[in-house]
């Protein structure tokens, strides 16, 4: 078997021509080149796409583009199929898991479970071989107002919740709920800089000690609607919100921010004119400088014309779990999982 393809690619536009030849390696064969503000997604001959750069200008973004691929032999592999939770789906909605650090435990965005009607949190435990069905957490779940985005800490202690039940300052609120020997307390409204007058939401966690903090905010001072902030703790101190900057937010909506393991990535949920769907999943990457790059489209292996969003790692990070309202689920939304390893090196 030969071990490479042969891609050429020709650019042509008023001010600009290039001609250039791509060898390139399998093992690379499932991620993207990205030649300016133009890239070629090619994991296999049959599934090659092209997209552009979130910051593309009008002018390259209608550079037109021919390509032409020579294949010396199929050696590849192609786009890894994602795998619905069928243990833990229903027929309404399922989506926005977090899993407990020995994985036993998941929490998850539940609708119409037990004969209730809204949104509530559930959990589902693993007996080593499979997913129990999940449950209403009844501590947590309100009965009269709607309870969303679960995040459970890496100690099993505290669960973070987005809810609109009073006693909040805004629409959409962060809460948190404390466990102890007898189950999990009543939720009280996270203190810091993460509530205002507006709606938060979708926070999630970075670090060792879990010291720097993401969440979504419709407050004063973005670029959109949503918009993705930041804060760190100092000396046991949660500082200033700041908003995330441009290269993350735009006038478009972002929410939802999940970090790798060494916090160098972000994965975020963001509808943006250019993605496959309603919402999309995207990465950005700390850069050397310090700053985050822009965001790239996860393409077709997460992202399908319909809604694909709030990923999470399995424990290990080895599965890359998000929700997704694509054809083949058991409802509304289906929690559904690919292997991260497929889609780690997206630049």
């Amino acid at each position: 078997h030969f071990d490479k393809y042969l891609i050429l690619i020709y650019l042509h536009q008023k001010t600009f021509k290039a001609y250039k030849e791509y060898q390139i390696n399998k093992e690379v064969s499932a991620q993207r080149l990205q030649l300016g503000a133009l890239q070629l997604y090619f994991p296999c001959p049959t599934n090659c796409r092209f997209q552009t750069h979130r910051k593309t200008n009008k002018k390259m973004s209608k550079m037109k583009v021919f390509l032409m691929i020579a294949i010396l032999v199929f050696s590849g592999s192609c786009l890894s199929e994602p795998v619905n939770m069928e243990a833990i789906n229903s027929s309404h909605l399922d989506a926005e898991p977090t899993f407990s650090v020995d994985g036993k435990e998941m929490y998850l965005n539940c609708h119409e479970r037990e004969g209730r009607l809204g949104s509530d949190i559930c959990v589902s435990y693993f007996d080593g071989s499979e997913w129990a069905e999940p449950k209403v957490v009844h501590e947590i779940s309100s009965d009269e107002y709607s309870d969303f985005e679960p995040l459970l800490s890496p100690d099993g202690s505290e669960l973070f919740i987005m809810s609109d039940r009073p006693g909040g300052k805004g629409s959409m609120d962060l809460w948190v709920s404390a466990r102890d020997a007898d189950g999990w307390g009543t939720p009280v409204n996270l203190e810091g800089p993460f509530n205002t007058p507006y709606m938060d939401h979708c926070i999630y966690f970075s670090g060792e000690n879990w010291e720097v903090a993401y969440w979504t905010s419709t407050r004063p001072g973005g670029y959109g609607a949503n918009d993705i902030w930041t804060s760190r703790k100092v000396d046991g101190l949660w500082q200033e919100a700041v908003n995330m900057g441009s290269s993350i937010n735009s006038e478009f909506d972002e929410h939802h921010t999940l970090p790798s393991e060494d916090g160098k990535s972000l994965y975020i949920t963001a509808t943006l004119p250019e993605g496959y769907g309603a919402e999309d999943i995207y990465v950005s990457h700390l850069d050397s400088d310090g700053s985050w790059t822009d965001l790239v489209n996860l393409g077709p292996e997460v992202n399908t014309d319909t809604a694909d969003r709030c990923p999470a790692f399995s424990p290990d990070y080895s599965s890359f779990y998000f929700d997704s309202e694509r054809s083949g689920g058991n409802g509304g939304k289906d929690i559904w999982y690919v292997p991260y390893d497929s889609i780690r090196n997206i630049r």
